[in-house]
């Protein structure tokens, strides 16, 4: 994980207080992370209000 991710990662969880999942994004490069991360700070949305990912998507 490169530093750039690494601060949009502490960006994600200031802005929301929640972590960034990480996990169901793991195939895709660094830099979309970011561009993600920072989509969800500008619109005031986290991954699931933009519908990147889904709560209905989680198995227990």
């Amino acid at each position: 994980m490169n530093e750039k991710l690494q601060k949009a990662l502490e960006r994600y969880k200031e802005k929301f207080n929640d972590d960034f999942p990480t996990i169901p994004f793991e195939s895709q490069e660094d830099e979309e992370i970011i561009d993600i991360i920072d989509e969800c700070i500008e619109e005031n949305k986290d991954v699931y209000d933009l519908e990147y990912l889904s709560l209905d998507d989680i198995m227990y």
